[in-house]
């Protein structure tokens, strides 16, 4: 009876001993999770695949509409030898996502010697216009321009430099921002009278084609803003003068005139006059009352 109680009393302290042991060698780890780190991770993960999914679409979008072109510039060459040309028609987009309105047209309408096609596609979110011309006996792109939908406003045929030749000038007006923002993109017809210059970008401008000059206002707040005054120069512009308030330490209108050389805060920067009055030639331009303040206050 003792050695079976013994047994059992040493059996106890084997088993305690042994408990003892595996605790002290246990570790137990403690995975500690960054919520705002996680939830950064998936956020930014989100954003990587929808900037994909956009991107893809984009160019799903973008081989869709050159091939829509495609089928107008054939429409286009086959119909080339006719003195003058007009088609409208629309395009469903390959997996129907929206429509696309066409038009072609073709006639003299920069110059009496050389004719172009200008085909418009409109879609919902953007208007492309190409402008192709006939060279070494095949419709050649000459011109290519796209405009958001949300900032187009109208696009004309006219003599913007002086020349003698028609350019085309695309009107559209800034979506963002608090100020008078009314952009013009000019092409200018070159001398071969069948290409365009680079686009020439203007902001607010007032376009005065016997002077070959280009007056207009500056981006800022009324009253607050420059005018410029630019001249043509072939396919460059010169930079004439910058018209704005002489303003005093205080940041008060000392109620002259400053005209320079260029923008205030250029480095080329330099007073050429100071005047009492701004000076006729800038008083009929297209948003003069904004450079005076006048029916902002």
């Amino acid at each position: 009876m003792k050695t079976t109680l013994h047994l059992l009393i040493l059996g106890l302290f084997t088993v305690l001993f042994s408990c003892g042991q595996s605790n002290k060698k246990r570790k137990i780890s403690v995975v500690v999770v960054d919520t705002l780190q996680t939830s950064l991770y998936r956020k930014e993960k989100v954003r990587v695949e929808t900037r994909k999914k956009i991107d893809e679409q984009n160019k799903i979008d973008s081989i869709n509409l050159d091939k829509i072109l495609k089928d107008a510039i054939e429409v286009a060459e086959q119909n080339k030898d006719l003195a003058r040309f007009e088609k409208k028609y629309v395009a469903t987009m390959p997996d129907s996502s929206y429509q696309v309105d066409v038009s072609i047209s073709y006639g003299f309408y920069f110059t009496k010697e050389s004719p172009h096609f200008i085909i418009r596609r409109n879609t919902p979110g953007s208007i492309y216009i190409d402008i192709f011309s006939e060279m070494h006996k095949s419709l050649q792109k000459v011109l290519s321009h796209e405009e958001w939908d949300m900032t187009y406003v109208n696009d004309t045929i006219r003599d913007i430099n002086g020349d003698g030749q028609k350019d085309f000038v695309v009107n559209w007006y800034g979506s963002n921002g608090c100020c008078l923002k009314a952009f013009s993109n000019v092409y200018i017809l070159r001398p071969d009278r069948k290409t365009f210059s680079n686009y020439f970008k203007f902001i607010n401008p007032t376009f005065s084609p016997g002077e070959k000059i280009i007056r207009g206002v500056c981006y800022g707040h009324p009253g607050e803003t420059e005018m410029y005054k630019y001249k043509w120069n072939g396919e460059t512009i010169d930079t004439l003068e910058y018209v704005y308030y002489e303003k005093s330490d205080k940041g008060e209108k000392t109620g002259k005139i400053i005209v320079s050389n260029d923008w205030r805060y250029s480095i080329r920067y330099k007073v050429l006059k100071r005047l009492n009055s701004v000076t006729n030639e800038y008083k009929k331009i297209e948003g003069y009352d904004w450079f005076t303040g006048t029916g902002y206050e």
